[in-house]
């Protein structure tokens, strides 16, 4: 198991730099919000799915979104946070580009 003491060889980063960073994560993670609202009627277009299964769908969005952080900051806690907050940042924006570069489905 690591020791969670600090890095004596580390330089702390300013809190402002950490404070922008943070902010501008919770940023990405709201507007990706916004764009899976803004999908929706393609979804449910392309799905030929009722209300209920886009609420569902926005359901399961959300669940995941609220369960990762915690996982991931018990991770982080047993880890290096500053390692787990970057490779959370690389899955997710991996998975946003993947996304962007999907096709539509032909039915």
């Amino acid at each position: 198991m690591r020791s969670t003491t600090a890095n004596p060889t580390r330089k702390p980063a300013p809190k402002s730099l950490v404070l922008a960073i943070c902010c501008l994560s919770l940023l990405i993670v709201s507007m990706d919000a916004t764009i899976v609202n803004v999908a929706l009627p393609t979804i449910g277009r392309e799905f030929e799915t009722s209300v209920s299964g886009l609420q569902g769908t926005v359901d399961a969005y959300l669940l995941a979104l609220a369960g990762f952080p915690m996982v991931s900051g018990s991770v982080a806690d047993r880890f290096d946070r500053r390692r787990i907050f970057q490779l959370g940042l690389l899955a997710f924006s991996l998975g946003s580009l993947l996304c962007s570069l999907a096709r539509p489905l032909d039915f």
